[in-house]
């Protein structure tokens, strides 16, 4: 697979991970809180995993385990803290503050790998956040470090490790499926400890049927088929590309609103999303190759 390619996988990736602010939404209005809601999607994908990939699941050695169990620590707190989050702040609050892993992952890359970013880098990033700023709203509402932008804002902290750890770790599994049994067998267990220790109370409210089709949804979409899409093309790519690309999540997010109807058309969607694109257009252009910049 070319970087090309790779970077065109993780930009579907975000279109999924668009949709899924819609379905974790919906399971939160239907009741369900943030251990039932990870313990439902975890045991469907552990099924669908052993279910269509069971001899490469019986081919997983130590090391697959070993890098599995911590992805699977790093995403279920992640997942669980961004959920729990969202019941508590606005869905703009909550998706700024979740790509801020675009910016935190250089920077834990130089701090405890002592990778340098790259130049341009340091041009795209503040673009970057001011474009989600935009499209978010969030200049003009006024962000509010509350308790649940707080809980919001160290989930991105451990989503920057994911993306880190993805390139660097998960690019030498066996399988990429393996990682992904290994993080949903994770996600489900530390689900169904947390919902049946702390969130009983909850069960008799919440509707089910409602509830499911969005957990259904996120289990197939997001968590079997957008992980492995991101698990096998960040082989090919670099955490920052890959970073940049992936948060272009709450820019799909906003417009897949619009089209569903949940939101009107803005200038802060419009602007937001272009600031997003060019962004993304500069750190995936070589500048060296570009004629104009060529020394003669």
């Amino acid at each position: 697979m070319t970087k090309k390619k790779a970077n065109w996988w993780l930009l579907t990736v975000a279109v999924i991970w668009g949709f899924s602010y819609i379905f974790v939404k919906m399971a939160l209005n239907a009741g369900m809180h943030s251990g039932m809601l990870n313990a439902g999607r975890g045991t469907i994908c552990v099924l669908g995993c052993i279910i269509f990939f069971f001899p490469q699941l019986r081919r997983m050695t130590k090391f697959d385990f070993k890098v599995g169990l911590l992805l699977g620590i790093i995403n279920f707190v992640a997942y669980f803290l961004q959920t729990d989050g969202l019941r508590f702040n606005t869905p703009a609050s909550n998706a700024f503050l979740t790509t801020m892993y675009v910016v935190l992952a250089p920077l834990l890359l130089f701090f405890f790998w002592h990778e340098r970013p790259r130049l341009k880098t340091y041009f795209v990033l503040p673009i970057a956040v001011l474009g989600i700023a935009i499209l978010t709203n969030v200049i003009s509402s006024g962000l509010q470090l509350q308790y649940g932008d707080l809980l919001t804002l160290i989930s991105a902290i451990f989503w920057a490790l994911q993306i880190i750890y993805f390139g660097k770790l998960a690019s030498r599994a066996s399988s990429p499926w393996v990682i992904i049994f290994m993080i949903a067998l994770v996600q489900s267990i530390c689900g169904w400890i947390t919902a049946l220790t702390t969130e009983q109370a909850t069960f008799p409210h919440i509707h089910w049927l409602q509830a499911m089709i969005p957990v259904v949804l996120l289990a197939v979409l997001v968590t079997f088929i957008a992980q492995g899409m991101q698990l096998t093309a960040q082989k090919y790519t670099d955490a920052t590309s890959a970073g940049l690309l992936l948060m272009l999540e709450s820019f799909f997010a906003s417009l897949l609103s619009v089209l569903m109807g949940y939101d009107h058309l803005s200038w802060s969607l419009v602007i937001g999303g272009l600031l997003l694109l060019f962004a993304n257009a500069v750190m995936q252009t070589d500048l060296h190759s570009l004629s104009i910049l060529k020394k003669h």
